[in-house]
């Protein structure tokens, strides 16, 4: 049983003593009122019902001194703090609510008031965090699709942005090694074997890709950002590969990438174009060494042709300044055209094509480059899986190349690769689900350095909204 002073709100007894039809509680002149526990959850409820918050308060106090793990108890704090203006407190109510129930149904309760709450509070970045905890709950797909329209609604409104990506890929190719043991240049074998490290090496790659923003300026036509962006990657050879490298350590083939960017995107015309401008600092690092500081602008242009077709035009310039010497300095002029079109049934398609030139001191970094990327989209899931695939054809001209002495007529390699994606958008955790890729590739070269191919499979994580 459990003792409850409610002096200050006899006024109200008499209400509460009808709808609970106790005898215990038929003497509201008294000072005190004795209710067991699930005659107080009534009354609680039935406070919070009549605009009482402050009763709410109070019963839920007395059933907190009764059990302070009582979710119950933490979720009528959080619905009266609400009511009362204390955001703070009602959020806290609602985390404790959340963490002490075991039933899916009462968290996605404590979640969405949580939301709700941090809504109210005008704390986006926290409303988003509540929200993905309530879609982990969510009692039907119903529910989710709208709490995911929410969390849509609100990533506008928030001036933080975030992207994290988790992938790790098996592959029999982990260094863009060579497919054959013999050095071979236009035919012939001028200089005999290559190392272990650059023979092709199976093992792990796995990778970690985050970026955060931040909305400097906004307004319905325009937005301007500054964002950082972190790029991991790590490799582990397998038993194979480190017999046949014995030299080469995980940490040789480890890199990472790092930028902050300051970009401005805004509307042009009145049919759905875009247009954005770009700069940004960053730094390569490989081998646990710092391999090249770089600048990059860029200039994109969207055309929306109509509702389903649209056309895209990429430009930039990228400045690398080598930490080893400027002789290594390199200067990267690229343009990319895409096309994107949905199909009347719903399916996607695109085509784009990139071209790049670069230009060196050092005659291995002078190269021009194309490719070409085709890819489909099926609208409708084929089983559990939202199906995607891809084909990349790509060429590479090196005018000059020094490989032991000057290759006469330089290098030039070609390459395909294809990849399909099978994203599983059912087994998400708090709205992040895992994507399953198939990659297989080729590249051709007159130098038989060049000569890769890899096979991997790779599992990444990625937002279903």
């Amino acid at each position: 049983m459990l003792s409850v002073g409610i002096l200050k709100y006899m006024a109200h007894l008499s209400a509460v003593c009808l709808v609970l039809l106790v005898p215990a509680m038929a003497q509201c002149q008294q000072d005190r009122v004795v209710l067991s526990l699930p005659e107080a959850r009534t009354v609680a409820v039935h406070a919070l019902a009549t605009g009482r918050p402050e009763l709410a308060v109070q019963i839920a106090a007395g059933l907190l001194q009764a059990d302070p793990r009582s979710s119950y108890a933490h979720f009528v704090l959080a619905n009266a703090y609400a009511d009362m203006g204390r955001h703070k407190d009602g959020r806290k109510s609602a985390a404790r609510a959340f963490r002490y129930t075991k039933k899916p149904a009462q968290k996605f309760e404590a979640a969405e008031l949580a939301a709700r709450i941090s809504y109210a509070d005008s704390r986006p970045t926290l409303t988003q965090l509540w929200l993905r905890r309530a879609v982990q709950n969510a009692p039907n797909e119903q529910v989710e699709k709208q709490l995911a329209r929410d969390y849509g609604s609100v990533r506008q409104q928030n001036p933080f942005s975030f992207s994290l990506r988790g992938e790790l890929r098996p592959s029999s190719n982990v260094n863009n090694g060579a497919d054959t043991a013999l050095q071979v240049i236009d035919g012939l074998p001028f200089t005999g074997q290559l190392s272990g490290s650059a023979q092709a090496l199976a093992g792990l790659v796995g990778a970690f890709d985050g970026t955060v923003g931040y909305r400097l300026r906004g307004t319905p036509k325009s937005r301007t950002d500054l964002a950082a962006r972190i790029y991991v990657q790590r490799t582990h050879l397998d038993g194979d590969a480190r017999a046949l490298a014995p030299d080469l350590s995980n940490s040789d083939l480890g890199s990472t990438y790092g930028k902050i960017e300051l970009g401005h995107r805004f509307a042009v015309g009145t049919s759905g174009g875009s247009a954005r401008l770009s700069a940004a600092l960053g730094q390569y690092w490989s081998s646990g060494n710092l391999s090249y500081s770089f600048v990059r602008l860029e200039g994109a242009r969207n055309w929306r042709l109509d509702a389903r077709s649209s056309l895209s035009l990429n430009v930039s310039i990228d400045q690398r300044l080598s930490a080893r010497s400027d002789f290594f300095d390199s200067t990267t002029f690229g343009v990319e055209a895409g096309a994107q079109h949905t199909l009347a049934w719903g399916d996607r398609t695109s085509v784009s094509v990139t071209l790049q030139q670069s230009d060196s001191d050092f005659v291995n970094s002078r190269v021009s480059s194309a490719a070409l990327r085709m890819s489909y989209s099926f609208s409708e899931r084929i089983g559990p899986a939202q199906v995607s695939g891809g084909l990349v054809f790509g060429i590479l001209d090196f005018p000059d190349y020094f490989a032991v002495f000057d290759i006469p007529d330089g290098r030039q390699d070609t390459s395909t690769h294809a990849d399909i994606n099978f994203f599983l958008p059912d087994l998400d955790y708090a709205g992040f689900a895992p994507t399953l890729r198939l990659r297989a590739g080729r590249s051709r070269s007159n130098i038989s350095r060049f000569d890769t191919r890899e096979l991997s499979v790779s599992v990444s994580v990625r937002s279903k909204f």
